[in-house]
């Protein structure tokens, strides 16, 4: 440093000052502005990454909301798909969910019963003969109607809190549920202390309701559907819960306040993930989410700090402030003209990196980037968005953007253009056409650009692809009405379409046979040999169940060891003890298991409509009592493993 500054006091002295100073000033100048540039690039680039990230917050927010409507419609469909639903049926079918591992942050899947004041006693004698003693509906006092949890499962100590609960009688959740009741879809409720909650970690909670009405009511106006109420399916979250999973992925950098509805005050505060913070933040966004007839506004805040300065930052202001040095100590030692050269040789050498930079940036995103024309014509694709299309990257260009629609829309190119044309950016789900036919589900998101005048110049597109969410969808949907392990319907499905065929014979006046069949032997088998070898059994019976069966019949797996059947247009019973002989011989058919040869057996009942009932109800308890007959008769393999109903 020392031999420095003499030669720049040496060269000062020499050159009379005027050309170093010019220097001077136009190095200061020149470096200013290129470090300025560099902190409006990397400013830019930090607001992008936090527009990334909460918009990802907000989209897993919102998908995992979504994914726990869809288990209320699960449990809603339960209920539409029998007369009744016992305690234990509730109980097995939210275990089979697995909620603590499949979706955090939901405390239960729960009904509550609607009541009105003239049935209150009633309802409470009848809770007591179930086996609760000491039931009775909370709070107490007079109201013209109630409601009372009456199913609320996982059924541990913090939900049995809630057992007898009237949410009708707290305003906060009969607006929802009230809601729920008039619009006949699920409705979220606003901010409450949920009951579950203890004085250990108390936090913010929702209620999500579903309405459930009297099966075949009619629902056209609200005083019918307020007659045929039966009550709400719901789901009670706590809001830490909830929302924590969503937050994971992006660290404990940013700050989310989540507040129900528009205002931010503390008193609609439902979830903050820096309680303790306090801090003026660097960042910040806010973000209105619409969910199921409530808004929620999601305030994001970053405060990246000092020390998150990455390296490269300190090392292209230390590079600008040496070749600023170096631009004067060369015009001072040498010609002026040579060292302005040279920086602007060292400018020109940094621009060309950036551009380079930010084209490798763009060309090895993992979301679909184009720029479209001012007539909505591809003018560039990055090579990620023409993988996703299966197109060579040269070959959409020119190519309109309509092309990729699905045909049938030629309203939506004029309402996009006259949107763009507007300048408002936006962000939607649209279906793509693929070069090899397929259909790909995507988020676009759109950015117009315009020229002075204000007119459309072009429009930058990004693209993510989204068919693997949808897929997943699907299969939730899937799981919801088959059984996983044999891909049989489950018995709520089965008892949906055997309510459709009931209503069928009824109008054709057909007959058909309901089997209720239950695997002998099937507990030793799976004791000896495991559970492997016993979903190997399971998956072998229901194989040769479909072989016995017609294309035309119903068949399901109830569940463990238990599968029912519908036999469509049977002539009578003999012909149903013909199929049901047909299936003891298949099923009795040694199976080799693990290298061992195991032999079972099947105990089947029959019920044949209508002689032995005319509704749902009958001809299961029926068949039900048939099977389990020929199950403690203990005789196999000989045809009396196959009866009628008693009496018939």
């Amino acid at each position: 440093m020392q031999f420095v500054a003499r030669l720049l006091t040496q060269t000062l002295t020499a050159a009379i000052a005027t050309p170093t100073l010019v220097a001077l000033v136009f190095a200061s100048v020149l470096g200013v502005m290129v470090v300025d540039r560099l902190e409006q690039a990397r400013g830019q680039s930090i607001r992008s990454a936090f527009a990334q990230d909460t918009g990802e917050i907000t989209l897993r927010i919102e998908e995992r909301l979504r994914t726990y409507r869809q288990v209320l419609k699960g449990a809603h469909a339960l209920f539409q798909a029998s007369e009744t639903v016992s305690r234990d049926e509730w109980r097995r079918y939210v275990a089979a969910l697995n909620l603590p591992a499949e979706y955090p942050g939901i405390q239960g899947v729960g009904f509550a019963a609607h009541i009105p004041a003239d049935q209150l006693a009633r309802h409470e004698r009848a809770m007591r003969a179930e086996g609760f003693p000491d039931y009775r509906v909370s709070p107490p006092g007079s109201r013209d109607e109630y409601s009372a949890i009456i199913y609320l499962e996982p059924f541990d100590w913090r939900n049995q809190r809630a057992f007898g609960y009237d949410m009708l009688s707290e305003p906060v959740r009969r607006q929802a549920m009230t809601q729920a009741l008039h619009s006949g879809l699920p409705a979220l409720s606003g901010k409450v202390r949920l009951v579950q909650e203890t004085a250990i970690d108390p936090q913010a909670g929702v209620l999500l309701y579903m309405p459930l009405f009297r099966r075949g009511a009619d629902l056209g106006s609200p005083a019918r559907r307020e007659h045929a109420l039966l009550g709400w399916v719901y789901g009670p979250f706590r809001m830490n819960d909830l929302v924590a999973g969503a937050l994971a992925e992006t660290g404990p950098r940013i700050r989310l306040r989540i507040h129900d509805g528009h205002d931010t005050t503390p008193a609609t505060l439902l979830f903050d993930s820096h309680p303790d913070g306090d801090n003026t933040p660097d960042l910040s966004d806010r973000k209105l989410l619409e969910l199921d007839g409530r808004v929620w506004t999601l305030v994001f805040e970053d405060s990246p700090g000092p020390g998150a300065r990455p390296t490269a930052h300190w090392l292209e202001t230390g590079a600008v402030v040496l070749i600023c040095s170096l631009l004067v100590l060369l015009t001072a030692a040498a010609a002026a003209a040579r060292s302005r050269a040279h920086a602007l040789d060292r400018i020109s050498s940094s621009l060309r990196s950036s551009e380079a930079r930010y084209s490798t940036l763009v060309n090895l995103s993992r979301d679909g980037i184009a720029a479209l024309d001012a007539k909505l014509n591809f003018s560039f694709v990055n090579p990620r968005l023409a993988r996703l299309l299966g197109y060579p990257e040269d070959s959409l260009i020119g190519t309109p953007f309509s092309k990729l629609w699905p045909p049938g829309e030629p309203a939506v190119r004029n309402r996009l253009l006259t949107r763009l044309q507007r300048g408002e950016p936006s962000s939607y789900e649209q279906d793509l056409l693929t070069a090899d036919g397929r259909t790909l589900t995507a988020i676009v998101t759109d950015a117009p650009q315009r020229d002075k005048d204000g007119g459309l110049q072009g429009v930058i597109l990004s693209v993510t692809d989204i068919s693997e969410r949808k897929a997943s969808e699907e299969r939730i949907r899937y799981l919801a009405t088959h059984d996983s392990l044999t891909g049989l319907s489950n018995r709520a499905s089965f008892l949906e379409q055997m309510n459709t065929s009931l209503l069928m014979a009824r109008r054709q006046h057909s007959r058909f046979a309901l089997l209720y069949l239950d695997l002998d032997h099937f507990k030793e088998i799976n004791d000896s040999l495991g559970h492997a070898a016993g979903d190997a059994l399971l998956i072998e019976t229901a194989q040769r169940l479909r072989h016995c069966l017609r294309a035309s019949d119903l068949l399901a797996r109830q569940g463990g060891d238990e599968f029912m059947a519908l036999l469509h247009d049977m002539a009578g019973m003999n012909e149903a003890l013909a199929v049901a002989e047909k299936i003891r011989r298949a099923v009795g058919a040694p199976i080799v298991l693990e290298g061992h040869e195991a032999l079972v057996s099947v105990s089947i009942g029959v019920a044949l409509y209508p002689d032995h009932g005319t509704d749902l109800d009958s001809l299961t308890r029926r068949a039900d009592a048939a099977m389990y007959r020929n199950k403690s008769s203990g005789r196999t393999g000989d045809g009396s493993a196959v009866t009628r109903p008693a009496g018939q």
